[in-house]
Order: structure tokens, then sequence, then C-alpha cells
């Protein structure tokens, strides 16, 4: 019987173009090294922190509550958790980060405004706007502010502090201390020791608004100004109640 062999047919080649899938699954893996290279490039790493505005605190004190460091990756730390765990330290009223590519990171602090320093013992310690002492902070600059002295207590009246904030800066570059002014009569009174020798007799409720009657004097002899219920000067030697 005779045994028919069937032609040969070469295999048909297909006429569909390479698959779309295959494409897009080695550009995903081609941009996905890409992009493992460049985190790890110097280029994906902050090289760069630069701190402004604090006095208070130190740079290496910011860099351990912050958790910022040099080399860590640029793209990751979140702006918004930094921002928060800065701003809960006591003496940070405000901070802004910014990012800058590549690697630079710029961190602006806002300090609770210093209104004094308190002499306590054989240190100076930095006195806030809200009357907080930093007692933990001992300040070791240049000494710009009014000394408290005489002060058992680590804090002073809010009323005083506050008072310091708005004083006139002609006037509080004036005042050399602080003083309690020891009297029954008046808790809050402090007497307040100026460059010029005098003395002003002024309760802490009322300093923000009248110590601003000081530049009326400031140019008399030494001596003492009442600023209480009525004004009234008293020259150096001559008695004032609670003197």
């Amino acid at each position: 019987m005779e045994q028919r062999v069937p032609p040969y047919r070469p295999p048909a080649r297909s006429k569909r173009p390479s698959s779309r899938r295959a494409i897009m699954l080695i550009l995903v893996f081609f941009f996905g090294v890409l992009s493992v290279l460049f985190l790890k490039s110097p280029l994906g790493k902050i090289n760069e922190i630069k701190w402004a505005g604090n006095q208070l605190i130190s740079d290496q004190e910011l860099l351990k509550i912050s958790r910022l460091k040099e080399g860590s990756s640029y793209f990751r730390f979140n702006v918004a958790e930094t921002e928060q765990r800065i701003q809960q330290i006591p003496e940070v009223q405000g901070v802004t980060i910014t990012k800058t590519f590549p690697g630079r990171v710029h961190v602006r602090i806002r300090e609770v405004r210093r209104v004094g320093y308190l002499d306590h013992g054989s240190n100076l310690y930095p006195v806030l706007q809200d009357g907080s002492v930093l007692k933990d902070r001992p300040w070791k600059g240049s000494v710009d502010r009014p000394l408290f002295r005489g002060w058992s207590k680590l804090r002073i009246w809010n009323e005083l502090a506050e008072g310091l904030m708005h004083t006139p800066k002609r006037i509080l570059d004036d005042i050399s201390e602080i003083r309690p002014g020891g009297s029954d009569t008046y808790p809050d009174l402090v007497k307040v020791y100026t460059r010029h020798g005098h003395i002003i007799r002024i309760r802490a409720m009322d300093f923000g608004k009248k110590i601003k009657l000081y530049g009326a004097f400031r140019n008399h002899p030494s001596g003492t100004l009442n600023l209480l219920e009525s004004t009234w000067f008293v020259p150096k030697g001559e008695k004032t109640e609670g003197s």
C-alpha cells in the first residue's frame, strides 16, 4: 500500500508583534534598577543640614531630637513628622523645614523669646516670655537682657515677663537688674535697677503699661521712681516707702 508523506510545511510566523506586556515588564525592571541606583547614590541622600534661629538649643541637640542625619535618605524623611518632633521642644515656638534638591535640608527655628536671665547660684538661666526659667540650660553667651536677682523660686511672674516683651528697646537697654520688691502691701512689687542710677518701684501686673513712663525720668539725677497708684520721684538720699 502506497504511503503518502504529507508535504513539509514550515512553521507559520506569527504576525503579532512582541508582547506589550513583556516590553512593559522590561521597562519597569529597567527603571527600578535605575531608581535603586539613584537612591543609593549621593544625589538620593542628605548631604547638608543647615540650622538657623536657634540660640537656646544647640545644633547637636536638634539633630538628636529631629533624627535628621547626613547620609540618610533625602526622599524618605517626612518633613511634617520632623517638624512635629522639633515643635515639642519647650523652647521652640515654631519650625519650618525646606528641602532643596540635591540633598539640602534647611531648618529655621523660631524660639520662645528670652526676656532676661535669672542669677541663681553661680549660673545664669534664661527666662522666657511666659515666665518660665530654663534651669537645665545655663546661659554661656553674652548678657543682653536684664538680670533677675534675689528670686527664691525658679519662676518669674508671667505679667512681668510679658511686660518685658513689650518694653521699648531704649528703656529695656537701660535696665540692669530686677529684684523682688519685698512689700506686704503689693505682693507683686518689683524693684527695677537702671544703668542711670535709678530704682523703679512698680507692680508686675502694671509693668508692661507703666514702665514706658520711665522715659520721662531717665535723665533725672539718681533716685527712686515710684510707678504705683500715682507717680512720684524721690531723689537719692531721701526716704521712700519700702526702700
